[in-house]
């Protein structure tokens, strides 16, 4: 029997982490009986002070009430008793560090302790929940809810399927993050990324490329983006605030072994493996793209990208997008609200397809092809064939 939104009354949180403190403290504003669990106490205390800090700021912005945080504080309980936290849960998000191995230990546990009908997600920004799912006895009550940092102020939640997943488990899951008052879109399978950090990659692989073969500025391109198309940092910038360079270069290996469907399977610019042989891994390292020393910000002039064509941005990222669709991984509503939501970008785009044209797309896809003649990425470049029938018809995705 598939669990139902009408089964679900407790929520158990492995991991007492940001992100699990985080999405405990949201199940239980909520209305659940929260349990989150991590094997260290001190992270267990620091977990507590921070969500009794995150709902005073929640309730001084109008978020809640004190009498609703008050409440909640009530319904959350934190604890090192692994078997006690999830030996009564309906609902069991794991929330641990970002490392298969890690996940997967996890996962054979739960599966010996939670409720035989308990439904077991996983937080992962892109690792491979199928794996997660195969070291259960029973893959299909496992699923993937890709949570947004912050979880309280972030909207968006990523559902993620696996082979094994059946609609009914994916249906509760999404309800769930539904009456948490989240927003969530559904990825049908189990692809490296999933949707947002999928379209993340494009945005900075292309106008790394670019720079590398010296066209354009990091200026050029982050000032186009930010100023001209109204993004909230530009590629250059944001990969030296999340540390980009290093996640990328670090995490090519998993990707050119990863066996999922539509796995990378291409090789980072050059230029990132320039700049980590130097140690510019971003912001915390006072340089990446950019030099920081003591200013939080790049010095990027508003009139520096006035020159710059942004089509040559976007058309990877709309060809990323169109991808999914084809495949079948994501509807095109689905994909666009993540952008939005997920990465604050001013559209979906795929609403920028539809707003240029597919055709306008499919030209400067072709011409940023003709770039990649000598590389790897030639093939993955080239437009995908649900872009250029668009292009062919004039259909929109919208």
């Amino acid at each position: 029997m598939v669990v139902t939104i009408d089964d679900i009354e407790t929520v158990a949180v492995v991991g007492a982490g940001q992100m699990g403190r985080g999405i405990g403290a949201v199940a239980a504003l909520a209305g659940y009986e929260t349990t989150i669990t991590d094997i260290d106490e001190s992270q267990l205390e620091e977990a507590a002070e921070r969500v009794e800090w995150s709902y005073g700021k929640h309730v001084e912005k109008g978020g809640a009430t004190e009498g609703e945080t008050d409440a909640a504080l009530g319904r959350l309980t934190f604890t090192t008793e692994f078997d006690d936290a999830v030996g009564d849960a309906d609902f069991v998000t794991e929330a641990a560090v970002e490392r298969q191995a890690v996940k997967e230990d996890i996962f054979a546990d739960l599966d010996a302790a939670a409720p035989g009908d308990a439904i077991l997600a996983t937080n992962t920004s892109g690792l491979n929940i199928t794996r997660l799912a195969e070291t259960t006895a029973d893959p299909e009550r496992v699923i993937g809810t890709h949570w947004f940092n912050p979880p309280m102020l972030m909207e968006l939640v990523e559902v993620i399927m696996t082979e094994y997943t059946p609609d009914g488990v994916a249906d509760t899951a999404e309800s769930l993050v539904e009456s948490f008052g989240k927003t969530p879109i559904r990825c049908r399978m189990d692809i490296p990324s999933f949707i947002v950090n999928r379209l993340m990659r494009p945005y900075g692989e292309e106008p790394a490329w670019m720079a590398y073969r010296g066209e354009h500025s990091f200026e050029e391109i982050d000032s186009a983006m930010k100023y001209g198309e109204g993004f909230p940092m530009g590629p250059f910038e944001l990969a030296d605030f999340t540390g980009g360079i290093q996640i990328r270069v670090e995490g090519e290996g998993d990707h050119l072994t990863d066996d999922r469907p539509m796995a990378y399977d291409t090789e980072v610019c050059p230029l990132l493996h320039q700049l980590y042989e130097k140690g510019r891994y971003g912001r915390k390292a006072d340089a990446g793209y950019y030099e920081y020393d003591e200013r939080d910000e790049p010095r990027i002039p508003v009139d520096a990208g006035q020159g710059f064509d942004a089509l040559s941005v976007w058309a990877p990222i709309v060809n990323e997008a169109a991808k999914m669709v084809e495949n079948g991984v994501a509807t095109a509503e689905d994909i666009d609200t993540g952008a939005r939501l997920g990465g604050n970008w001013p559209m979906g785009p795929l609403e920028k397809a539809d707003e240029v044209g597919a055709d306008a797309v499919v030209r400067k896809l072709t011409e940023v092809a003709s770039r990649h003649e000598d590389t790897n990425k030639l093939a993955e470049t080239l437009p995908c064939d649900l872009l250029v029938q668009k292009a062919k018809s004039g259909e929109t995705f919208h």
